[in-house]
């Protein structure tokens, strides 16, 4: 039995996160594998550093398209690695600019290889998949962005009458 399957579209967030676990974890044996120190939640912001030469905690949150405390919790990280390095904005002193330091660009070497493989395992499960994942989560993200689960929910949870169907539908619990 797969409850988290059995739900179907009551439980998507719990089968994403399901699929993100064994995703990371293939990812941490793999570069276990390859004998490269690096964590898979290190991944999108060290490679934000391979398409730009510096950015704040706000530019790199706002490019990943994640929280701004997701980025500071990682980025801290690897400032403690030496991976990264913090400097003061010049035009803004109050803002810290991160930047890739030598470790860290050797770091980002030794992982590219592993990248790649992951690249190109993932493009063979979507591809054995038989459908465009890729453009199926796109078109979700964006149906999410116009709507999102809380402002559609909510709208059922304010309608009265809503609440008593779904009360009286209701099967007693198994005990």
């Amino acid at each position: 039995m797969d409850l988290i399957a059995d739900l179907r579209e009551s439980s998507l967030g719990s089968r994403f996160k399901r699929l993100g676990e064994l995703l990371y974890n293939d990812y941490a044996e793999l570069y276990d594998f390859a004998e490269v120190p690096f964590k898979p939640v290190w991944y999108l912001i060290l490679n934000y550093f391979t398409r730009r030469a510096s950015g704040s905690i706000t530019e790199i949150a706002a490019a990943l398209h994640v929280t701004h405390a997701h980025v500071t919790q990682v980025a801290d990280q690897l400032i403690t690695l030496q991976i990264l390095a913090a400097h003061a904005d010049p035009n803004d002193r109050r803002r810290r600019l991160l930047r890739l330091t030598a470790h860290g660009e050797q770091q980002v070497n030794r992982a590219r290889p592993v990248w790649e493989a992951i690249r190109l395992a993932q493009e063979e499960i979507i591809a054995e998949s038989g459908c465009d994942v890729l453009e199926i989560i796109e078109r979700l993200e964006q149906a999410i962005s116009r709507s999102s689960v809380y402002e559609r929910a909510s709208g059922y949870l304010e309608d009265d009458g809503f609440r008593a169907r779904i009360s009286m539908s209701s099967r007693p619990l198994r005990r």
